[in-house]
């Protein structure tokens, strides 16, 4: 009979397989963590201005990270100071359990009183440093038992330095020093922040370029044409041929300049979600007609031959009739601006069934609304010009802002905002915009609606 294992041989290899137990749940601990904050520091992104993505990052760092004090200083680069905006800590009852994530925290006051950016002060001399992070002896001020965790926030690309532009520094502290894994978090927090504060920045900086630009165009613009019309009727004495040619060039010149400053007020409020449309029972084949009246005489002009095709009885759609003019308007003035002179721009509309709709789905899925009370069908405007079209390497930039496409940007000049807002109010009209192209033989732009029944298209407002 084989000897019984003495109990003291067995206690080792139990320890052993209980302490391995225990590393294994504190690095899946650790990954759920990590899961966690990257989860919520995305929503950093959306936030308005840099001062709140620093806020919501001081809460993900006591929350997330597991620091119970943060703070967060904003560098003012102009005055040469550090401005504590953030200060928010745990909010937990004695003896109270949270999920992950889930613990309550508390903002308290800020110091009003700047922190001047000089040697004297470990803030200071630490924003000062080339370091990424320092530890610093507790605050004993603030009865602080554990290590504080400096972080610096810090956007690469701004500068010719390596290290990037300063914007900020986080100061993290609890009553333990903190783990070389929340270090870790804490850094690529302070990387994802300073990604999103910067975004925030600048998209503060393009509204007000956008506003002051827009405000500062209009004013003059307006009077150019104003004395332009006055001109043109000679109230202020006869024109010859040639000066009158003159005078309806300036008179385009200005259409153009006041279409362009619509155009970025357009795309501003798309981008902000501050477009308003109010949706209504819309006759396509109306719209369609009085886009091509608009530009006929511009087609004209350059012996663009300008029709329409309408296939069949179409119904009315839910849509908004200004803003489909103003897509249309965009799709179908590109076309005629496009072409060579003698080319040819047509505009076809049909119903089609969902068996031959192949972009049908595509456009569904991005729609911005829920397609539940369609009959199936999909409402399609065809914009089909025999132009230069477009290269197969730029047709997934096409929607783009602000793009121009090399096959037309030496002939033709443009802000490259029209498709880029045609694509975005389609979208919120409900439905899509899509584009065929063969380089040297034209393009296609369709327009997809799916079809409500006639009960569902009732008058509401989206934004």
């Amino acid at each position: 009979m084989q000897d019984a294992v003495p109990e003291t041989t067995k206690r080792p290899c139990e320890e052993d397989a209980g302490e391995l137990r225990r590393r294994l749940e504190l690095v899946q601990a650790d990954e759920r963590r990590a899961q966690a904050l990257l989860d919520s520091a995305a929503s950093l992104m959306a936030l308005p201005d840099a001062v709140s993505v620093m806020r919501g990052t001081a809460e993900n760092a006591v929350r997330h990270v597991g620091f119970p004090h943060v703070s967060i200083y904003r560098l003012d680069h102009d005055v040469g100071v550090l401005e504590e905006v953030a200060r928010v800590v745990l909010d937990t009852g004695a003896g109270e359990i949270h999920l992950p994530g889930m613990a309550p925290v508390t903002a308290l006051p800020v110091d009003p009183e700047p922190i001047e950016l000089r040697p004297g002060h470990p803030v200071a001399e630490f924003a000062l440093s080339d370091q990424s992070h320092r530890l610093l002896p507790p605050d004993e001020a603030t009865g602080g038992r554990g290590e504080r965790l400096m972080v610096q926030m810090r956007v690469v690309g701004r500068s010719s330095a390596g290290s990037g532009v300063l914007l900020g520094v986080i100061v993290a502290s609890g009553d333990r020093p903190p783990t070389a894994h929340q270090t870790g978090l804490l850094r690529s927090l302070a990387s994802l922040a300073a990604a999103a504060a910067e975004a925030a920045r600048v998209e503060e900086f393009r509204r007000q370029l956008v506003s002051a630009v827009s405000h500062e165009l209009r004013t003059p613009l307006a009077a150019i044409r104003a004395y332009n019309e006055l001109l043109l009727d000679e109230d202020a004495g006869s024109v010859n041929d040639e000066q009158r040619l003159f005078l309806q060039r300036i008179e385009t010149t200005c259409m153009q300049l006041d279409r362009m400053v619509e155009d970025l007020l357009d795309l501003s409020k798309l981008r902000a979600g501050e477009m308003v449309i109010s949706r209504s029972p819309v006759d396509v084949v109306g719209v369609i007609e009085h886009i091509i009246d608009t530009l006929s005489p511009e087609a004209a002009r350059r012996h663009v031959s300008l029709t329409e095709e309408i296939i069949g009885e179409l119904p009315l759609i839910s849509s908004n009739s200004d803003r489909l003019a103003q897509v249309l308007f965009n799709l179908v003035g590109n076309a005629v601006k496009y072409v060579d002179e003698g080319g040819s721009v047509r505009v076809r509309a049909s119903v089609c069934e969902p068996r031959s709709c192949r972009r049908l789905d595509g456009v569904r899925s991005r729609s911005e609304e829920s397609p539940a009370n369609s009959d199936g069908r999909c409402l399609v405007i065809e914009v089909i010009d025999d132009g230069p079209g477009i290269a197969a390497d730029e047709m997934d930039r096409v929607f783009d802002e602000f793009f121009r496409g090399r096959l037309t940007e030496r002939t033709t000049k443009g802000s490259g905002l029209g498709l880029a807002i045609s694509s975005r109010l389609t979208r919120l009209l409900g439905g899509g915009v899509d584009v065929d192209s063969t380089p040297g033989e034209g393009s296609t732009f369709y327009l997809i609606f799916p079809i409500h029944s006639i009960d569902s298209v009732d008058s509401d407002e989206i934004t």
